[in-house]
Order: structure tokens, then C-alpha cells, then sequence
């Protein structure tokens, strides 16, 4: 009897055992979703799912990967900045142990020795959150909102009164 770990968005209950060691394990779902499970102080939980996708954007992405005969392509959401979660784009190859991410407009992340693609996703998400670590060393800093367009000033005010006669 397998434990179960979660839910998959099919709907289909997801069950402990799967490919990985140590703290993480990957279990893919009969539609083809894969599931991160780790393991948590109450157990086995799934943390994440990668959505399968049959074509990834073109542009970033190594052209050797992409003609890899066992390239998988999956998505998952993340937030970059605040917390509108966007798309990641992961390119794997398993018999080449290579995964390239993407995510918005940012440049491809290309890791090496990866087994399985749920360890590029936490590979990416840990290189994202290293990278990109707001600075807490100078403290609370004030939110200002951005300088975007033109003020709603009179035209009275824009520019100095010329004398009649010039």
C-alpha cells in the first residue's frame, strides 16, 4: 500500500514512489504531469507539478536540447517579482542529464548532471532565490511609486509666462 501524497489537477490521487533520492522524489501522473514530493516533517507532500507542454518557445533554448530525441518540455509557475506567479519553461533531456530553464524575458539557465526535471525546476528556483535576494542589510525602504508618463499639469504651469511683445 502506497501513502498518499497529494492530488494532481486531473484529479487523480498522486501515491508515494517514484524516481529521485534523499528529500525529493518525482512522480509523474498518468496525464503526464510531474509531481515534486518532499519529504516534510509530516511526511511525504507534493510541493510542485510541472505541466507538460508539446512545444516550448523557440528562442533561447540550445538547438542540440531541443533536437534531443527524449526532450521533454514542461512549465511551472513561479513568482519572479511580487507575487504574480508567471511561467517557467523547462527543456530536460534525461539520456543527456541536461535541462535548460527559462522564465519571461530572461536569458535560458542551462544545468549540467541533472537526473530528473523536477530537480531543474528546484535547481532554477534556488539559483532565481540567490541571484535575486532583495538587500536586507540596508533595512525597510519606503515604496515610491515610479515616475511613468506625465504629470496631469496645466499648461499655465508648464512653462513661465512670456511677456506680451516677444
Amino acid at each position: 500500500m502506497h501513502d498518499l501524497v497529494g492530488l494532481c489537477d486531473c484529479g487523480k490521487a498522486l501515491e508515494f514512489g517514484g524516481a529521485g533520492s534523499g528529500a525529493n522524489r518525482e512522480l509523474r501522473c498518468d496525464c503526464g504531469r510531474l509531481h515534486d514530493v518532499a519529504l516534510e516533517a509530516s511526511g511525504w507532500a507534493a510541493v510542485a507539478q510541472l505541466t507538460p507542454e508539446r512545444s516550448v518557445p523557440v528562442a533561447g533554448f540550445s538547438r542540440e536540447l531541443r533536437a534531443a530525441a527524449d526532450a521533454e518540455r514542461f512549465w511551472f509557475t513561479f513568482p519572479l517579482r511580487g507575487d504574480v506567479a508567471l511561467p517557467v519553461h523547462v527543456l530536460f533531456s534525461r539520456a543527456e542529464r541536461t535541462a535548460e530553464v527559462k522564465a519571461a524575458d530572461l536569458k535560458v539557465r542551462h544545468f549540467e548532471d541533472v537526473d530528473l526535471a523536477t530537480d531543474a525546476r528546484r535547481q532554477w528556483i534556488g539559483w532565481w532565490q540567490s541571484t535575486h535576494r532583495p538587500h536586507r542589510s540596508r533595512g525597510p525602504s519606503p515604496v515610491v511609486p515610479r515616475r511613468v508618463g506625465r504629470l496631469p499639469v496645466s499648461l499655465a504651469h508648464r512653462r513661465p509666462a512670456q511677456p506680451a511683445g516677444r
